[in-house]
């Protein structure tokens, strides 16, 4: 990888996280406008990091429709008087999503240590307002560097020009890094589920964890995710309580569910995990939130599940888009391209061969 990446912006609630590899340690800040925000951990710039982490509030941002990067490489930061380079400044462009009109985005999951593929199918998908990038970027989380593949990705499409939205997947869970997977992607305040709001589209990612029970001998004892996602339950609550400045917010014209498992399916067993959990999911969300879909990955397939189908395991009223496959040993990879115009959003698969695959509707 060079010294550097674009940056990425990514959206977590009322603000952008604009995100940057960086390879040697440097000082960061960003400006918007008049106004500048730094990489500082209380109060403290950071410079021991390869992820540096700026954040500003998102209407700043979208109003400017610019910022300015600034870092400044260390040379030696002594405890007196600490030595850097001269500060280079790069500045980017940068387009906030439609606030009405059609919006066009690419997702992408289970790309599972992929680069090229993911890039060539959005690529072929076109122009597009936002990206997700919905877990399993990398195949796990055992080495530092596979917690950059989300940033190679992210970085190329973007170019720091349009928002992106992370959603952890349960292979990201995995290995020595995974505790301090935080440092490598948004969220809110540490928390991996969170609402987002870009334009007229209005999003919740949420986060099932593992695809098993916590005492699964894969495991050895590392996962505790039931209370994660009892806690993830109340904070569900809180999302419907606060409706008004949410998803029912003056201007949302698209509502979406973001999550790497599809939690409205019900697997066979060993991962017919949380289903008295899941259900209440499903018509909390269902019967307060009515999405237009809930956008997923995991099942390495492309398609779409809707209300009454087969595999409609708990009664959702609305329709589950698995948005993303690969081949095993083969770089190949398809991700799902999303259309939203209002009263329709038209799903597009596109792949890693340049080939648009197919389209449905929702």
């Amino acid at each position: 990888m060079n010294g550097q990446l674009t940056p990425v912006v990514f959206a977590v609630n009322q603000e952008y996280q604009i995100m940057m590899y960086v390879k040697d340690p440097s000082l960061m800040w960003v400006k918007v406008g008049d106004k500048t925000f730094y990489d500082e951990s209380n109060g403290i710039m950071r410079s021991n990091t390869k992820i540096h982490r700026v954040i500003v509030p998102m209407n700043l941002l979208d109003k400017e429709k610019s910022y300015r990067v600034y870092l400044r490489k260390v040379i030696d930061r002594k405890p007196y008087f600490p030595e850097f380079e001269e500060v280079v400044e790069t500045q980017y462009m940068f387009k906030p999503v439609p606030a009405e009109g059609r919006v066009r985005g690419y997702h992408i999951s289970d790309s599972h240590n992929r680069v090229d593929g993911p890039c060539t199918a959005a690529k072929t998908y076109g122009n597009i307002d936002f990206l997700v990038l919905n877990g399993d970027i990398a195949d796990h989380s055992h080495f530092e560097e596979n917690c950059l593949f989300l940033h190679e990705i992210a970085s190329e499409i973007t170019k720091g020009n349009i928002p992106g939205i992370f959603s952890r997947g349960n292979h990201d869970t995995r290995g020595f890094w995974a505790e301090n997977l935080n440092e490598f992607t948004p969220t809110d305040r540490g928390n991996t589920y969170y609402t987002f709001r870009i334009g007229c589209v209005w999003g919740m990612v949420l986060d099932c964890g593992e695809d098993k029970v916590d005492g699964h001998e894969e495991y050895g004892g590392t996962a505790r995710f039931h209370q994660f996602r009892r806690r993830e339950t109340e904070f569900m609550k809180q999302v419907i309580e606060n409706k008004e400045t949410e998803y029912l917010a003056e201007g949302v014209k698209h509502r979406m569910v973001i999550s790497h498992i599809p939690f409205t399916l019900i697997k066979a067993h060993p991962f017919d995990i949380e289903q008295e959990l899941y259900n209440q999911w499903v018509h909390m969300i269902g019967e307060h939130i009515k999405p237009n879909m809930l956008l997923a990955g995991h099942m390495h397939c492309l398609k779409i599940i809707r209300p009454g189908d087969e595999q409609d395991a708990y009664g959702q009223s609305f329709s589950t888009v698995l948005g993303a496959t690969v081949k095993k040993k083969d770089p190949y990879f398809a991700g799902t391209g999303l259309e939203m115009e209002q009263g329709k959003i038209t799903v597009t698969y596109t792949d890693s061969l340049q080939q648009v695959l197919n389209a449905d509707y929702i």
